[in-house]
């Protein structure tokens, strides 16, 4: 519920729809369907439901959203006494849920939540593009009517309320070109990007200067969400994981190395230490849903490097960084950091303009009342409170 003790309406920088069984399909061209290179729901034999391209079943997210945990239903272990015992809390239809699934309840949601706006994202949606790439044609086609289910059911800025964010993917340079113009131009505010090189190239290569050209032009917002990098191929194999896992089966390792902290480390560093910031002052970016702790090493490292590499003779093909990096960090970098981290240590590190409030509502690792989250920034002055709350967001997304 609302907090009356604010003199603001905070913005929230991390809310999720769960998606229907059409959203890959709904838009895809026919010969696409025809040829079944579509992501769609498979019922088997005993009745259950689960995502596959094609006649494969899909990698991480394996099950479909309909039966859901319900908001903060995870929080227990998340945090740092976590229960005793188990916790099985009962699970939702999230088809008979209108919040999860209609932009009209939502925003009544939104009201009695005490919100003003949200940065709305996918839950399937950012898991199914390293699972297609060995068709990249239709991985994109696919991707391009997941956009337009988005802008069908949720739109790009409901109200300016409802900001949701398109998918985009460096697989193809022409077709991320294209495809960010063409959602920029029905009024999108940011783009989402997965984390983790792309077919062997850095994301900040300046290979891929004209995307980030647009994206800059367009003053998007690029989020940089949790989802699936490749690293259970590439990295998780190489230690002698097996690469064919779904989000219940990976192992603690992988989810260390594969999954979490390991992919959005990478990619913050490439775009700092490959000269994506030189190249593109005005580029804004935000790491979303993947936690806070990683920041400080990485702060420290790129710092310590910009003191050896930077005078000696290597320099990798993309460039390198002519500012501090840490600096560079801050000047382009927004973090939503998870409940359980410790929010004003960040604050501290890079700033409390530079930290966004993001609930992860309605997932179950979230909080269950998106507000619950004050209670992370109790000890922040009321002028930093209302940066972390709203003032951040706002800004990024031109209120």
């Amino acid at each position: 519920m609302a907090r009356p003790e604010l003199d603001f309406v905070p913005i929230d920088a991390d809310n999720h729809y769960y998606e229907p069984h059409d959203c890959c399909a709904r838009h895809l061209e026919r010969r696409y369907l025809d040829e079944g290179r579509v992501c769609h729901v498979v019922k088997g034999d005993d009745g259950s439901e689960q995502w596959a391209f094609g006649d494969r079943p899909l990698g991480f997210h394996r099950n479909t959203r309909d039966q859901v945990l319900p908001p903060g239903a995870y929080r227990p272990f998340m945090s740092t006494k976590p229960p005793s015992g188990p916790i099985s809390p009962p699970r939702l239809q999230s088809s008979n849920v209108p919040q999860f699934r209609d932009k009209d309840a939502r925003i009544a949601t939104l009201d009695k939540q005490g919100l003003d706006a949200t940065i709305m994202l996918p839950s399937f949606g950012i898991a199914f593009e390293t699972d297609c790439l060995d068709d990249p044609e239709a991985m994109l086609a696919n991707m391009r009517s997941f956009n337009r289910f988005v802008e069908d059911d949720w739109g790009y800025h409901y109200q300016e309320r409802i900001f949701a964010f398109p998918h985009l993917s460096l697989v193809d340079l022409d077709w991320a070109v294209e495809e960010v113009e063409r959602v920029a131009a029905l009024g999108a505010r940011g783009i989402i990007l997965r984390a983790g090189p792309v077919l062997g190239r850095s994301p900040a290569d300046p290979f891929f200067d004209p995307f980030w050209a647009r994206v800059e032009e367009a003053e998007l917002l690029v989020a940089v969400h949790i989802g699936v990098s490749g690293y259970t191929d590439w990295f998780g194999k190489a230690w002698g994981e097996d690469p064919n896992v779904s989000e219940q089966t990976m192992s603690p390792f992988q989810y260390l190395t594969c999954f979490g902290t390991r992919p959005i480390y990478d990619t913050m560093a490439a775009f700092v230490l490959h000269g994506l910031y030189d190249r593109f002052p005005k580029l804004r970016v935000a790491s979303i849903e993947n936690g806070s702790e990683w920041i400080p090493g990485l702060l420290k490292a790129l710092d310590k490097l910009a003191t050896i590499a930077i005078t000696s003779q290597g320099a990798s093909k993309q460039g390198r960084p002519s500012g501090l990096p840490s600096d560079l960090f801050r000047k382009h970098v927004w973090v939503a950091p998870f409940f359980e981290d410790d929010v004003p240590a960040l604050v501290d590190l890079v700033g409390a303009e530079n930290v966004l409030f993001g609930s992860d509502w309605p997932h179950p690792e979230g909080v269950a009342a998106p507000l619950d989250f004050l209670d992370e920034i109790a000890t922040l002055p009321p002028e930093q409170v209302r940066l972390v709350m709203r003032d951040n967001t706002a800004g990024l997304l031109g209120l």
